[in-house]
Formats: C-alpha cells, sequence, structure tokens
C-alpha cells in the first residue's frame, strides 16, 4: 500500500517544478534573452558603423559591452522573480521545493543561453573586424584580443558568470523577502557573494570578461573556488525557501 501511494506523490512533484520551469522560461527566454539580445544586437551594430566612420581603426568590440546587460538585466528580474512569483507559486498549490528547482534551472539554463547567444555574436563580430582590418579588442582597453584564452574557455567564463548574477539574484530577493528590508540589505553582501567571486576569481586574468576591471590570477584554484561559492548560494537559497512564511497580502 505504501509502494503504491508514494508513486503519485513523486510523479505530481514532479510535474510542479516542470510546470513552473515551464512557465518560467516563457516569460525569462521571450523577454530576457530573444528581445535583449533582438534589441541589443543592432543597436551594436548600428554605433560601431557610425564611430567606423569617424576614426582610423577601431580596436575594441562592441558586442562585449553588452555583456553587462545580460548580466545585470536578469540580475534584476532574478530578484523580482523570488519576491512576486513565489508566493503565486505557493497559492496555485506547489510546492516550495519545486519553486527552488525551476528558478535554480531557469537560472541556469538562461545562463548558458545568453553565453551562447554572445558568444556566437563575438565570432560574427570578429570576422567582420578581421575583413575590415579592425582589431578584436576587449573593453578593458588593454588592447587584448577577446578570445585571448581560447572561444570554448571566454563562453565558459561567460556562462558562470550569468549563472552566478542570476543566482545572486535569487538569493538577493528571497532574502528580502523572508527576512525583512533590514536584515535583507545587512546581508546584500552574502547575496551577492556568488557574482562577485566569479567575477574576481573565476578562470583567471585575460581569458574571462568580468564587470570589474581585475580578475584575480590564481586558476585553477581561483576557478574551483568560484564554482563553490556558486554551489553554496544555490544551497543557501534552497534553505531559505523551504519552509518560508507566505505573507497573507501577497
Amino acid at each position: 500500500m505504501t509502494t503504491v501511494t508514494a508513486a503519485p506523490a513523486t510523479r505530481r512533484s514532479t510535474r510542479q517544478w516542470t510546470s513552473a520551469l515551464s512557465y518560467l522560461l516563457s516569460g525569462y527566454v521571450y523577454m530576457l534573452t530573444l528581445w535583449f539580445w533582438a534589441i541589443a544586437l543592432p543597436v551594436v551594430a548600428l554605433i560601431m558603423f557610425i564611430v567606423g566612420q569617424n576614426v582610423d581603426q577601431v580596436t575594441t568590440s562592441g558586442v562585449a559591452f553588452t555583456h553587462h546587460g545580460a548580466l545585470w538585466f536578469p540580475f534584476s528580474i532574478a530578484i523580482i522573480l523570488s519576491v512576486t512569483y513565489l508566493p503565486i507559486h505557493v497559492a496555485n498549490g506547489m510546492t516550495r521545493s519545486s519553486f527552488t528547482k525551476a528558478a535554480l534551472a531557469v537560472n541556469f539554463i538562461v545562463g548558458l543561453l545568453n553565453a551562447a547567444i554572445a558568444t556566437a555574436a563575438l565570432l560574427v563580430e570578429r570576422e567582420i573586424y578581421d575583413a575590415l582590418g579592425w582589431v578584436h579588442g576587449g573593453n578593458d582597453g588593454s588592447g587584448i584580443p577577446v578570445f585571448n584564452g581560447g572561444v570554448l574557455t571566454y563562453a565558459l567564463g561567460l556562462a558562470i558568470l550569468f549563472l552566478a548574477g542570476q543566482v545572486s539574484g535569487s538569493l538577493i530577493g528571497i532574502s528580502y523577502y523572508r527576512l525583512g528590508g533590514w536584515k535583507g540589505t545587512f546581508l546584500l553582501p552574502l547575496g551577492l557573494l556568488p557574482l562577485a567571486a566569479v567575477g574576481l576569481l573565476g578562470l583567471g586574468q585575460g581569458v574571462q570578461w568580468n564587470p570589474w576591471s581585475w580578475t584575480a590570477d590564481i586558476a585553477p584554484w581561483g576557478t574551483v573556488a568560484a564554482v563553490l561559492t556558486l554551489i553554496a548560494a544555490g544551497v543557501a537559497f534552497h534553505v531559505l525557501v523551504r519552509d518560508i512564511p507566505i505573507d497573507s497580502k501577497d
């Protein structure tokens, strides 16, 4: 009798998180990914065309500047999602655990998708730069080529960084919802720790884009520390969500 009743519960739990993931992806992919790149890439192309008409040689990638938007826009939406969607999710009879799985999964998928699109756009841009005799350098002004450490390494660095941004956003949002304004603000540095760890430690100097002008050159230990910090943040998000009280006003 125990075996018979356990199976439907497992299937129901699985359906909950996959249903929530499907709903979140429909919004994330459509609004945060497709629309973002559909707007950003033509704007960059137009700006670089204008710049190219007014300088002798371009030495900086235009697409690389879009990484800021691909990082901070999903970061802000992840904060909003944790605060606004969780009460709706629970009110519809779904478990907090299924929300955790769906939220972390969508962070992972969208991070990879943004990194893949950004890398593909950079590859196309590099071919155009080579044809025009321009230098496909990073946007830090160092003159180092964008893919100095290799295309796959750069893409991996972007994927981990974009994922860290969204995990940080999710962690910050749920901290504010559960702990309130004062405690949430006090713990803000901890919420930003995954993003800081990946950006400042990451894959090493000169091979990974980051939103700051400095990266520690201590790979592979820096990479290991960054990934472990990212995993710890996911666990912390789960712990905060699993028994979180839902405000009746929401």
